[in-house]
């Protein structure tokens, strides 16, 4: 085995990021297909069948984000921020049609703000950091980054003024939360697949992750 083997990383941070951004883009579609019953918002599938596939979503992704060491400590403590949260959400569960909000669903809420506040953050941050204001393929990222990111923080406010606004039962008609919840989850997994460097259309060839599957 030679040096340059036993000094690689065990886990390619684009590796990471691209299983981060599948698992999130992934998630509300999985978990809308196994529910049986119309969800309200995409935590809400911890009352469903879905309970198994939202929770061990959240961890894979929190365990993944743990291991993540980003290029600066500011952006490896952000991951781990986001980490943490995204393991809370996943155990204190979210209130639903049948069951009324107290300390564990307000618990929730305010992991899933911090979750996607941290997630944001990445897009128009780090992500952008060595894109923005460049041309072709990096120009491209950094645009797609700061898309998702507003799209994100979009999402947000949009959860937050329905709730302050609408009554209770029309914010539920029109699933706002889910709605919410599934173009945030999108947007939070296209930004990390991008920043995985898998795109041959977004990345140079030698800055490209190589997938091989044997």
């Amino acid at each position: 085995m030679n040096s340059a083997t036993e000094n690689a990383p065990v886990f390619d941070y684009r590796a990471l990021r691209f299983i981060v951004g599948l698992v999130a883009f992934a998630l509300p579609m999985v978990v809308m297909i196994i529910s049986s019953t119309p969800l309200q918002s995409i935590s809400g599938s911890y009352h469903t069948e879905a309970r198994d596939m939202f929770v061990g979503a959240m961890f894979m992704i929190g365990g993944l984000l743990v291991g993540y060491n980003g290029h600066t400590r500011q952006e490896k403590w952000s991951a781990n921020v986001a980490a943490i949260a995204s393991m809370i959400a996943a155990i204190f569960p979210t209130a639903c049609n049948t069951c009324n909000g107290d300390t564990n669903s307000s618990i929730h809420y305010a992991a899933a703000i911090v979750l996607f506040s941290a997630i944001a953050y990445f897009c128009l941050a780090p992500f952008r950091k060595n894109t923005k204001g460049q041309q072709g393929k990096k120009g491209r990222r950094a645009t797609i980054y700061l898309v998702c990111g507003w799209i994100i923080i979009g999402c947000m406010v949009a959860v937050g003024v329905a709730k302050l606004v609408l009554p209770a039962a029309t914010e539920q008609a029109l699933a706002v939360t889910f709605i919410a919840e599934f173009v945030a989850l999108w947007a939070f997994g296209v930004a990390w697949i991008v920043s995985g460097k898998v795109i041959p259309a977004l990345v140079d060839e030698e800055d490209r992750l190589n997938i091989s599957l044997f």
